[in-house]
């Protein structure tokens, strides 16, 4: 496990050092970004409401860059790998979404690409969510992804499953170096990974503590609620909790 995360965290290395490299030769306008990195260890690795193993190291890369100057177009691009320390799944996840600002709603077209390394297998999701800050009070967002189903984006028959989400959002500051981000919200799914119907509820509440300007530590604790689709599926209710340590740049 140990050996395979090192392998998946040079790779994402190299991905960091790609999109610096290929950005300015793309024509970004003067490649200004903001980037982060982050590692972390979770009392287990959930995914949507399905449980992937325990006790998952992890280590992640983002980073947001403006495609047109004072406009809010922007790409959104990154990378996650997760190990699970009790289980052969580990998963290696690279996203990209387009964000377009439309008056007071922002809306995120893109897709991810899934690789399970020890499974020796690939697929993929696309979709769209938008979001809007009520009343300047909480932010509000409906999700939907469809995925390729079956042994990976290689079958000669694909299917396709869907989910949609819809959850709402509150950041509180405590103090200028503490805070909480609440978010609650509930999904649904279509042949989504054996989830038929309302799929689960969830609730997580952050707690980022700013050790400095660009240093964040972030432990979180939540939960996941199984309804009809998730528990058709197998899957129960699960206790989540874990911790982060981001570095922006």
């Amino acid at each position: 496990m140990l050996r395979s995360f090192k392998k998946m965290a040079s790779l994402l290395g190299c991905l960091v050092l790609g999109v610096a490299i290929v950005l300015p030769a793309a024509g970004v306008e003067e490649v200004s970004f903001d980037g982060n990195a982050e590692v972390g260890f979770h009392n287990q690795y959930n995914f949507r409401g399905f449980k992937a193993g325990d006790w998952a190291p992890s280590i992640a890369f983002e980073f947001i860059i403006p495609v047109r100057a004072n406009s809010g177009l922007a790409l959104d691009v990154g990378s996650w790998y997760v190990d699970p320390i009790d289980d052969v799944y580990n998963e290696l996840g690279i996203y990209a979404y387009l964000i377009v600002p439309v008056a007071d709603f922002q809306f995120r077209v893109g897709g991810i690409f899934f690789a399970f390394p020890d499974e020796n297998w690939v697929t993929g999701e696309f979709g769209a969510a938008v979001s809007y800050f009520l009343l300047d009070f909480v932010d509000l967002e409906l999700a939907w992804w469809s995925d390729v189903k079956g042994d990976g984006v290689l079958e000669d028959e694909l299917r396709f499953g869907h989910y949609a989400e819809f959850n709402l959002g509150k950041f509180i500051e405590l103090k200028s170096w503490l805070g909480v981000e609440m978010e609650v919200g509930v999904s649904y799914g279509i042949d989504y990974y054996d989830s038929d119907g309302l799929n689960h509820v969830f609730i997580t509440a952050n707690f980022p503590i700013g050790i400095s300007e660009t240093i964040t530590l972030t432990p979180y604790v939540g939960g996941t609620l199984a309804l009809e689709g998730l528990k058709d599926a197998g899957e129960n209710d699960q206790f989540l909790t874990g911790i982060r340590l981001s570095v922006g740049f």
